[in-house]
């Protein structure tokens, strides 16, 4: 008998000079809030934005959102830990999917970063 998997896992990289001329080519304000812009401003703490990115890249495609980017919100806890907040439409389609919560985990090196998302059912 086949089980239903409690989770899904996907990593995705990024080179920083890719990230880079993305940045610059889009519009920030579609995938990251006021908030988060402020944090993480540009171009000091570019790696913080890339990995974000990769995190709302992730949950966006795999829900299908893609207009409710800036809805996703990452910051870290007291801990360094990054913690995923979703607005209402992102929530919405969660519970679409049948996924009870998202964590996410960032890493990055001195040319690349790195974003991993779990999906847990």
């Amino acid at each position: 008998m086949r089980q239903n998997p409690v989770y899904r896992k996907q990593v995705e990289r990024i080179g920083k000079e890719e990230f880079l001329s993305f940045y610059l080519a889009c519009e920030p304000e579609k995938w990251y809030s006021n908030k988060e812009m402020q944090v993480f401003p540009f171009p000091g703490r570019v790696q913080s934005l890339a990995g974000r990115y990769l995190i709302k890249k992730a949950i966006s495609e795999f829900l299908e959102e893609k207009e409710h980017m800036h809805e996703i919100e990452i910051f870290n806890n007291d801990f360094g830990k990054p913690e995923v907040t979703l607005g209402e439409h992102i929530h919405q389609a969660m519970k679409r999917k049948g996924i009870k919560r998202v964590e996410c985990s960032l890493s990055h090196s001195q040319h690349y970063i790195t974003g991993m998302t779990l999906f847990c059912y």
